[in-house]
């Protein structure tokens, strides 16, 4: 029992804080792209000669069904209310959402890269002609080169509607400007859908055990990253020695990991290559335009996503039963991790206060940094454990009395409004470190008569990052060309 107590507070303070915000706060309202190019539509003659020499009408109208399904899955509730099915919630995402908005995201990247060379892009290679060109053309362009001359064709064309999950108001509505600040927001709505179905599946592996039907994150499991980390860390630890159990709790949190890296490198990808092309801290200076549209919060969320990779590691090294050590380097990387998605939050804050937008969210905020102090101080107590074992119980002792330190200094920053597992985590590694302090001073004094060191133990030393981001390469899919006379050729029959 008291092996399994030790389990389940490692995996609290590997996952105590959950942030699902950026997918269950983004929703997007539907749009018709073949209205937006039409002169009907109020379309710039410009933009309407484009898209009739980029694709065929009917391309572009499936394009817009595409995204109108996607517009209502977005607009599900966030959680199921008292007798409706989980299944049925925005919280919970099937691999067919998935495939759906990388099929919308690989068309839209498509159909943009066929609008910039209709707007005149140059094509990969210079200017060729005859089936040359035509090769050419088809193949996929830099994407900041598309970008930009699909911005200068689309302007004010199209107008889509998104709300910004990462802002103090992220129920409003903003209007964007053009085809690739749209793509952006499905390629960041990919990324949160990844992120989001990499807590479902350790969630998913774990909710029917009976080993955690009496512990309280597993009711939170389906609604809460943070729940559902702790309850395949939880299943993995308490089968250690049950064979399957415990080989499948593992692989629920490595296949989590995984998703974590793929959600990363698709943060990091619009961080690098497409959100830089949309002006940077340009593209967020109107009121209208969502924070996603800034490469810093891309980033911020890179950070943030291999920081929680990391935490589901050290739940796995824990139900691994590894040692303590190597449970406080894995720690200490999530602190370095967070600190770097700190730095690129304050980024975004500083463009938002220099704007008439909303600013940043404030929970985003507290969850760095709260988070940050939570993985230091769990690096704290793994150390006071190591000291414990050595018999270096004045380390020991002055280890847990820094991991309460960090602790009550980290609770401060947990507003009201959090999710209640916050500060439950908070208080559960409170009294485990005191717990550990009170034994350590008292061993320490009927024992080995160890005196207190005048500084902590440095429990930072040799801090590890063990993720990497899984690199993410687009592969835009481009639309059907339009026939030769809807393209302005002149006469003959379109049979022959």
């Amino acid at each position: 029992m008291m092996q399994a107590s030790q389990q389940q507070l490692a995996l609290k303070a590997a996952t105590g804080v959950a942030f699902t915000e950026p997918w269950l706060s983004l929703s997007t309202k539907p749009f018709d792209y073949s209205a937006a190019f039409s002169k009907q539509g109020g379309a710039a003659a410009g933009a309407v000669a484009a898209a009739a020499m980029a694709a065929r009408p009917e391309s572009i109208l499936e394009l817009t069904f595409q995204r109108g399904a996607l517009s209502t899955w977005m607009q599900q509730p966030a959680a199921a209310g008292q007798g409706a099915v989980a299944a049925a919630t925005k919280a919970h995402v099937p691999e067919g959402l998935l495939e759906g908005l990388a099929g919308l995201a690989a068309r839209l990247h498509g159909l943009m890269d066929a609008l910039a060379v209709a707007g005149g892009a140059a094509a990969p290679g210079g200017k060729q002609e005859g089936a040359a060109a035509e090769s050419a053309a088809a193949a996929a362009l830099d994407v900041g080169v598309s970008a930009a001359a699909a911005a200068a064709v689309t302007a004010g064309t199209v107008r889509s509607e998104w709300t910004s999950a990462l802002s103090s108001k992220p129920q409003r509505m903003l209007r964007l400007d053009s085809l690739p600040q749209e793509l952006a927001m499905v390629y960041t709505a990919y990324a949160a859908a990844l992120r989001q179905a990499a807590w479902q599946r350790a969630a998913d592996a774990t909710a029917a055990a009976p080993s955690l039907a009496s512990d309280s994150a597993a009711a939170e499991v389906g609604s809460s990253a943070g729940g559902a980390a702790e309850g395949a860390a939880s299943l993995g630890g308490s089968a250690r020695g049950g064979g399957g159990s415990d080989a499948g709790a593992v692989a629920a949190l490595t296949a989590a990991v995984a998703g974590l890296r793929r959600a990363a490198g698709v943060y990091d990808w619009l961080a690098a290559e497409l959100l830089p092309a949309l002006g940077g801290g340009a593209a967020a200076g109107s009121s209208d335009v969502p924070l996603e549209l800034l490469p810093a919060a891309a980033r911020c969320m890179s950070g943030l996503c291999l920081a929680e990779a990391q935490a589901l590691m050290a739940a796995a090294a824990e139900a691994r039963g590894m040692s303590p050590g190597a449970r406080r380097a894995l720690h200490g990387g999530c602190v370095t991790l967070l600190k770097g998605a700190e730095a690129s939050a304050g980024e975004v804050a500083t463009v938002a206060a220099a704007t008439a937008g909303a600013a940043v969210s404030d929970r985003l905020l507290r969850l760095l940094g709260a988070g940050g102090a939570l993985h230091a101080a769990a690096g704290c107590y793994c150390l006071g454990l190591e000291r414990q074992k050595e018999l270096e119980l004045g380390e020991a002792e002055a280890a847990a009395e820094e991991c309460r330190r960090l602790l009550e200094c980290g609770l401060k920053r947990v507003d009201r409004s959090d999710p209640p597992s916050w500060a439950d985590s908070f208080k559960a590694l409170q009294a485990a470190a005191a717990q550990l302090s009170a034994a350590a001073h008292k061993d320490r004094l009927a024992v080995t008569y160890q005196p207190l060191p005048k500084q902590p133990p440095d429990a930072s030393a040799n801090a590890a990052v063990r993720v990497a981001t899984e690199p993410f390469q687009p592969a835009p899919v481009r639309p059907l060309a339009p026939l030769p006379d809807a393209a302005g050729g002149k006469g003959g029959c379109v049979i022959m």
